[in-house]
């Protein structure tokens, strides 16, 4: 039987959109193949399996997670190349004839894998969820000799790729620009949390509000947002705003909260939690740095619309996210400007917003059943 890999640090359980998606890929590879997982887990994992009677089938070469996202970078980073060299080694040990790469962790996972198709002359899918080192360089706003050589080494694990996915048009885009050349590029949207689908016999009682659930990072235009909502509210805006999630401005969001009984702040959820909430209010914010859009899309998107919410974009009109947003009727865009977004919020206050009918097409699309029946049929291609 063929041995198939699927490399990835995000897993089951702690991930339960993209590692549900591929738990369920390795199960059903598991009836005609061999499927090999590489993952990192925490403590009681096997347990976990067991409990939940999942995993039939799957062999797994798994790592311990040492670090979490509070932990010091250098202690990330020796993590991030630990697990490397560990799915270098793995990869070599178990000889699969076809691997599965994501960009968790990004840049030298996917170069181990190459270097093991190239030594053994095996084939590799590397999906591109998010295009690093240029993601993190919007942060930093520099560009020197680590990024570029980073970005070398991105180019031609790239380029040896038998398929290439990533999420957007956009993406594809920049990725054909990228690399110089034409590649096979197949476009797959990330799937939703499991636990953000509605029961369609619930009546769910939703507040007139808006909800950010996510990670308040540099990349996701925080202090424009966080700037309208208070000059919404004190222009005498009634609509509640609900976070949820960490990030670096975190410690802004708290402040915000302390100011205004509109404004509260959750913490971080787990994803259940998040789902509930989302599933409570009428608008979910989506903010996101224009320039973001040419090398990831929004993660938060695909349990927006499956929590029933509508989308409130806060970006450019020619990135990918508010065609996205627009050609599905998902919501509203607003420009990155403090004008278009208060104003925004005073419309959705005074009018009368329909509920959210979402195309039965695209929601099957999000889920992680149909995520993992398309990554199993662009590995069998």
């Amino acid at each position: 039987m063929e041995k198939i890999a699927i490399v990835s640090r995000s897993f089951w359980p702690e991930n339960p959109a993209i590692g549900e998606a591929l738990l369920l890929l390795s199960e059903s590879l598991g009836k005609d193949a061999q499927p090999i997982v590489i993952t990192q887990v925490a403590k009681g994992f096997p347990e976990k399996l067991q409990m939940a009677k999942r995993g039939q089938g799957v062999k797994f070469s798994t790592l311990p997670s040492l670090t979490n996202s509070s932990s010091h970078m250098l202690l990330r980073i020796v993590e991030l190349l630990t697990f490397t060299v560990f799915v270098f080694f793995s990869l070599c040990w178990h000889r699969p004839s076809k691997v599965y790469v994501a960009t968790n962790p990004p840049i030298f996972t996917p170069l181990a894998v190459r270097l093991y198709c190239g030594l053994f002359g095996k084939k590799f899918v590397y999906h591109l969820q998010d295009i690093h080192p240029e993601a993190t360089q919007v942060v930093t706003g520099k560009t020197n000799w680590v990024e570029r050589l980073l970005r070398k080494i991105d180019v031609k694990t790239t380029r040896k790729a038998a398929t290439v996915i990533t999420l957007t048009e956009q993406m594809k885009s920049y990725i054909t620009q990228r690399t110089g050349q034409e590649l096979p590029i197949v476009l797959l949207e990330n799937p939703s949390v499991q636990g953000a689908v509605q029961e369609t016999n619930v009546v769910i009682e939703r507040k007139q509000g808006f909800v950010y659930c996510g990670n308040a990072g540099r990349l996701q235009r925080i202090p424009l947002l966080l700037a309208a909502i208070e000059r919404y509210l004190n222009e005498g805006g009634q609509l509640p705003f609900v976070f949820a999630g960490g990030g670096v401005y975190r410690g802004a969001i708290e402040k915000l909260a302390s100011q205004f009984e509109q404004v509260s702040y959750l913490g971080v959820l787990p994803a259940d939690q998040a789902a509930a909430v989302l599933r409570g209010y009428s608008f979910g914010l989506m903010p996101i740095d224009d320039e973001v859009t040419n090398y990831a899309f929004p993660s938060k998107s695909s349990s927006y619309v499956f929590s029933g919410c509508h989308v409130i974009a806060i970006c450019g009109g020619n990135t990918s996210v508010t065609k996205w947003v627009l050609d599905n009727g998902l919501g509203f865009v607003a420009e990155p400007d403090m004008d278009a977004v208060v104003s925004l919020f005073h419309k959705l206050e005074r009018e009368a917003i329909p509920a959210l009918n979402v195309d039965a097409e695209l929601f099957e699309k999000l889920t992680p059943q149909a995520h993992a029946a398309s990554l199993e049929q662009i590995l069998n291609l």
